[in-house]
């Protein structure tokens, strides 16, 4: 069965740490923005103990590395800690 997430996403959520992605759109002056949205199960703050930079890293590179493979466009990429 063919996936409806992008492949960018599709990769992204192959990385151990990453627990989902999401796209979501805003509207900032005259332009309308899409942030790709990567969630993390551990706390984004490089002064906890839990926090993973190995992951951070990991993310940063397969986003630079397939958004140059594909025809999505992404104007900022943001990381969450899982609630």
């Amino acid at each position: 069965m063919p996936s409806d997430k992008g492949s960018i996403r599709q990769h992204l959520e192959r990385i151990d740490g990453v627990s989902r992605t999401w796209i979501e759109w805003e509207w900032a002056e005259s332009d309308l923005t899409k942030t790709l949205v990567v969630e993390v199960d551990f706390d984004t703050d490089p002064n906890n103990p839990t926090y993973r930079q190995n992951v951070i890293d990991a993310i940063w590179d397969t986003a630079r590395s397939v958004q140059n493979d594909t025809t999505m466009v992404i104007s900022a990429l943001r990381v969450v800690p899982k609630e």
